[in-house]
C-alpha cells in the first residue's frame, strides 16, 4: 500500500470517527448558541480571540480537520461556513460560545438572557457532512 493510500485511509477513518461521534452526540448541537449580529467593534474584538466566542469555521477546523491535514485543508471550513452563511442570509460569520451551556449565564443570575440563535440538528448535521466531504476531497488531492 502506498503512503498516499495509507494517508487517505487514515483520513477516512478519522472522518468516520468524527461522524459517529457527532451522530452519537446529537444533543450537543443544542449547546452551540451564537449571536446573529454584533456591533462592528464587538465582532472584531471577539475575532481577535481571548473571549469564549469562536468563529464557526475555527470550530470546524478543531473538530473535523485532522491535525496532520490542518496546514493543507483548513480552508475547507471557511468555504463550508461561507456557503452556510449564504444559504441562511447571514452577513457575519456566526461566533459560537465555546464555554456556555443552554440556560446558563444570565439565566442563573435572575436576568433575562440576551437573544441567541442555535444551530439546529439539521444545520449541525449539514455542516458536519459538508465539512467532512470537503476534507476528504482535499486530502485525496494531496
Amino acid at each position: 500500500m502506498t503512503a498516499a493510500a495509507r494517508a487517505r485511509r487514515g483520513t477516512a477513518a478519522v472522518a468516520l470517527a468524527v461522524v459517529l461521534t457527532m451522530v452519537g452526540a446529537t444533543a450537543a448541537s443544542a449547546h452551540h448558541c451564537y449571536r446573529d449580529q454584533w456591533a462592528g467593534a464587538a465582532y472584531q474584538h471577539h475575532l481577535r480571540g481571548g473571549t469564549p466566542w469562536v468563529p464557526l469555521s475555527d470550530l470546524g477546523v478543531m473538530f473535523a480537520v485532522p491535525p496532520h491535514l490542518q496546514a493543507d485543508c483548513a480552508w475547507v471550513a471557511d468555504e463550508v461556513v461561507a456557503d452556510f452563511m449564504a444559504e441562511n442570509g447571514m452577513t457575519q460569520e456566526p461566533l459560537i460560545h465555546a464555554k456556555a451551556t443552554v440556560g446558563g449565564g444570565a439565566a442563573h443570575q435572575g436576568r433575562e438572557p440576551r437573544p441567541f440563535s442555535y444551530l439546529t440538528e439539521a444545520q449541525f448535521g449539514s455542516l458536519t457532512v459538508d465539512l467532512l466531504a470537503g476534507v476528504e476531497a482535499c486530502a485525496a488531492g494531496l
